[in-house]
C-alpha cells in the first residue's frame, strides 16, 4: 500500500468542507521550503477554508489564464467567491485571512496597500534567494 502524498490536495474533513472553502492555494510542491510552509498552514486550517493545489506535478489544475510555469514561479491564491487571483504578498494576505487567529488578524492588516507593498518587497527578495535557502536549509539540490 502506498503512503499518502503529503503534497496532494487535502481531503476535506467532511463532505461540506469544499463548500466552506474560501480560497485555493497554488503552490510549488517540488520546493522543500514551499512545502514546509504549506504543511504548516495546512495544520492550522482546521475548518477546511483552504483548498491546496500542488502545481509541480503532471497536469496540475490551473486557474483560467495561468499555466504551470507561472504558478510555480510565484505564490498564487484564488478567492473562490470572486474568482480573483492574487499573487505574492497579496496571496499570502488572502491565505492568512482564511486562517484562525492570530493569522486572520494579521491577514486583515496585510491587505492594506502600504503593508502589502512592504511585504511584496520582502517576498521578491525571498524569491531571488529561494534556491539558496532551499539548498542550505532544506537540502534541495
Amino acid at each position: 500500500m502506498n503512503a499518502p502524498d503529503k503534497n496532494a490536495p487535502s481531503e476535506p474533513a467532511d463532505p461540506m468542507a469544499s463548500a466552506q472553502a474560501e480560497v485555493v492555494v497554488y503552490f510549488d510542491g517540488s520546493c522543500p521550503m514551499c512545502s514546509k510552509e504549506i504543511q504548516y498552514y495546512r495544520g492550522l486550517d482546521k475548518h477546511a477554508r483552504i483548498l491546496w493545489e500542488d502545481v509541480a506535478g503532471e497536469n496540475p489544475s490551473c486557474p483560467i489564464g495561468y499555466d504551470q510555469a507561472t504558478l510555480m514561479a510565484r505564490f498564487h491564491v484564488k478567492e473562490i467567491a470572486s474568482g480573483q487571483v492574487f499573487h505574492g504578498a497579496a496571496g499570502f494576505a488572502r491565505v492568512w485571512c482564511a486562517l484562525p487567529a492570530p493569522w486572520h488578524g494579521l491577514g486583515k492588516i496585510a491587505t492594506f496597500k502600504p503593508v502589502t507593498w512592504v511585504m511584496e518587497m520582502g517576498y521578491r527578495l525571498t524569491l531571488k534567494v529561494r534556491p539558496v535557502i532551499a539548498r542550505r536549509f532544506f537540502g534541495a539540490r
